[in-house]
């Protein structure tokens, strides 16, 4: 707010109500403006002007609601566009479990979004991925890389709203993949070998299945958010994936932005599990009847989104996962997405 004010004497029909009309801003924006500004002693804590001699009246302010309009308008819009996301964005991922070693992830990832019709085909590569800082060397990481890559890239179909929707032309990737497996096969030889890419072939060639293991990735479920999030004003309801092949889970959202920076947006989701689910059912992938509430696991997601003010296009991306067993941190799972 700007500072600049006149000093006005109060006459005797005046009232708070009667000359914030007329200078077109709210009776408690006038009462604040005047309040920050006249010092200690002659501050308003009623809207009555009863004994009071002056009032500082701005002589521009920006009311709260004008406010609230103009930062609306530097946030992406709920509709998707065609320049939301960059065509490069480096990763950087990170697991903290409480039994097992800690590992991180880096990786790039190459985006080719097209409009066709009413609707945006997203193709998706990712690539150079390192684990712990080093190539994984192992044979099985080693052929699931190979059999991802024969895949890539991967076009998605994008809802009007971002998210990722569904695959397009499933039957592609199982083309794609019969193409490359001989050559596949000549390198990793031997029955485990073949077995994993049976399992493999197995695995894409049923879409449904082969979808939810890819939806449930958080990667791409903050990557491809729901642009309607970033114009949520009170607390919502979304189901949303913490481990990969599992079932979604209900949290509990609230948004709410900071517009300090003077280039970027950010945008903070914080969700908060509210539903009951035990670890067991979590890492089972499958809901168990009767299943004792003292295994329950609590679970919070917090998603911070930097998007620009001019072209609203998505620079970055931090989020955490954090799920707790018995009161105890049992996983936490960061990602930091950058453009590059």
């Amino acid at each position: 707010m700007i500072t600049n004010f006149i000093k006005h004497k109060v006459r005797p029909d005046d009232s708070l109500s009667s000359i914030a009309a007329r200078i077109h801003i709210s009776e408690n924006d006038l009462k604040t403006f005047h309040n920050q500004n006249c010092g200690k002693m002659n501050k308003l804590f009623v809207n009555n002007l009863k004994g009071i001699d002056f009032i500082l009246i701005p002589t521009h302010l920006v009311s709260e609601e004008k406010q609230k309009l103009q930062q609306q308008k530097l946030l992406p819009p709920p509709d998707y566009f065609l320049k939301f996301h960059f065509d490069k964005y480096s990763v950087e991922e990170y697991f903290e479990q409480s039994e097992n070693k800690n590992l991180e992830f880096n990786y790039k990832i190459d985006l080719n979004i097209q409009e066709e019709k009413e609707n945006f085909l997203a193709k998706i590569n990712v690539k150079n991925l390192t684990k712990n800082n080093a190539t994984p060397d192992d044979k099985v990481s080693s052929l699931a890389l190979e059999c991802m890559k024969s895949l890539y890239p991967i076009s998605y179909k994008i809802s009007s709203t971002g998210k990722i929707e569904s695959f397009c032309k499933h039957q592609r990737l199982i083309e794609k993949f019969n193409a490359k497996r001989n050559d596949i096969e000549d390198f990793y030889v031997g029955e485990i070998s073949k077995k994993y890419l049976n399992t493999f072939e197995e695995s894409i060639s049923d879409e449904t299945y082969f979808f939810r293991q890819m939806q449930s990735n958080i990667l791409y479920q903050i990557l491809f958010p729901n642009l309607e999030w970033f114009h949520k004003k009170s607390t919502w309801k979304e189901k949303f994936y913490i481990q990969i092949n599992s079932f979604p889970l209900e949290f509990s959202f609230q948004t709410e932005q900071l517009f300090e920076d003077s280039e970027l947006v950010e945008t903070k989701m914080t969700g908060t599990l509210s539903e009951n689910c035990s670890l067991r059912e979590l890492l089972k992938e499958v809901r168990i009847e009767d299943e004792d509430i003292q295994n329950n696991i609590n679970a919070e997601i917090i998603i911070q989104y930097f998007t620009s003010k001019t072209t609203k296009q998505l620079r970055e991306i931090k989020s955490s996962v954090n799920i707790w067993h018995q009161n105890q941190l049992f996983q936490k799972h960061q990602l930091q997405i950058t453009q590059n």
